[in-house]
């Protein structure tokens, strides 16, 4: 008969196996997600998040996988590097042809007027290491709901202290300078008829 103690031991065992690899797990979820939280806090970068900037070239904006928008360059300048740059349209080939790219909603013109709105450090992006939440302000893609902006940061490293310090790409933004609003001529007295 199949039973009695071997029936117990076995049954303990695996129930001890059971335990053990779901607390492994979950303190490897920890662990990871405290490096994370710990890595975000320590990005160095120059972007400012009260000011609004203006586009030097046009972007693209498109929906990702995931269904998220995207606001990212055109082939000629994504990094050399980007994972599929080569099967990525250029803008003129996504003006030319758009429903040849059904990913993608439009062109985001030069001269639109954007925001960056926050700096996200994701080391696990096959795409990119940094994520820019950017908030469109003008142009016929104006929306209160940022988008994700892919590939433009520019990374300069400082040798003596082996840190990298991102800002916004030059050949593709500019700070738009506030101007202050008009002075107002006081109005003129009025007269007691």
């Amino acid at each position: 008969m199949f039973g009695g103690p071997w029936l117990g031991v076995l049954v303990f065992i695996v129930i001890a196996i059971g335990l053990g690899w779901g607390l492994i797990s979950l303190l490897q979820q920890q662990l990871d997600s405290a490096a994370q939280s710990a890595s975000q806090g320590q990005l160095d970068h120059d972007f400012a998040f009260d000011k609004a900037y203006q586009l030097k070239r046009d972007l693209m904006l498109g929906y990702l996988a995931d269904g998220r928008i995207a606001l990212l360059p055109g082939r000629s300048d994504l990094p050399r590097g980007a994972p599929g740059r080569r099967a990525a349209p250029s803008i003129d080939e996504l003006r030319a042809n758009p429903a040849q790219y059904p990913e993608h909603i439009g062109v985001v013109d030069a001269g639109t007027k954007l925001q960056f709105v926050e700096l996200i450090d994701d080391r696990s992006n096959q795409q990119t290491r940094v994520l820019v939440m950017t908030r469109l302000l003008t142009g016929p893609y104006a929306r209160q709901t940022p988008v994700l902006g892919m590939h433009l940061e520019s990374t300069d490293t400082d040798e003596q202290a082996d840190t990298k310090r991102y800002t916004p790409r030059r050949d593709l933004f500019e700070l738009v300078e506030t101007k202050a609003s008009p002075v107002q001529s006081p109005a003129p007295p009025q007269r007691d008829e």
